[in-house]
């Protein structure tokens, strides 16, 4: 995924306020589509520091933090552990480079993620074959 670098070198400081605050009404956002969730299975895809899935932890039975930035994974890594959080997973991954076929889930969201991505089909095609049967693709970003 583009931008990883960056994202390796700002992990330990990305968590700011107005981070926060756009991660809260993104989760907000995602919640309003979530249908009978509770014995379903997640991916915060782009998860970054875990901002928006950390919000929506107890939506699911599980989530799945994943990103490219293994300094993103460390941060979530860190929060798992600090809060004992049971029903949550990382996986450092880039789905520009290969494909996960061992991987499936019910939900996967995203939150600003697509203006990271180089080849967005590739990524959705790949994605779309990570959905469970009648799973759900949600995608909050940028209106341009």
């Amino acid at each position: 995924m583009a931008n990883t670098e960056k994202f390796e070198m700002i992990a330990n400081i990305y968590d700011r306020p107005e981070r926060i605050q756009i991660a809260k009404r993104s989760s907000d956002a995602i919640r309003e589509h979530l249908i009978n969730t509770e014995n379903t299975n997640a991916i915060d895809f782009g998860c970054g520091t875990g901002l928006v899935g950390m919000n929506l932890l107890n939506n699911f039975s599980s989530i799945l933090f994943l990103d490219t930035s293994e300094n993103m994974i460390n941060q979530i890594k860190q929060k798992i552990s600090d809060l004992n959080i049971q029903n949550a997973d990382t996986v450092c991954f880039d789905f520009e480079k290969e494909n996960l076929s061992n991987l499936h889930a019910d939900y996967i969201f995203m939150a600003q993620v697509l203006l990271h991505i180089g080849d967005v089909e590739l990524v959705l095609s790949r994605l779309y074959d990570v959905l469970n049967e009648g799973g759900h693709l949600l995608i909050v970003d940028f209106n341009k």
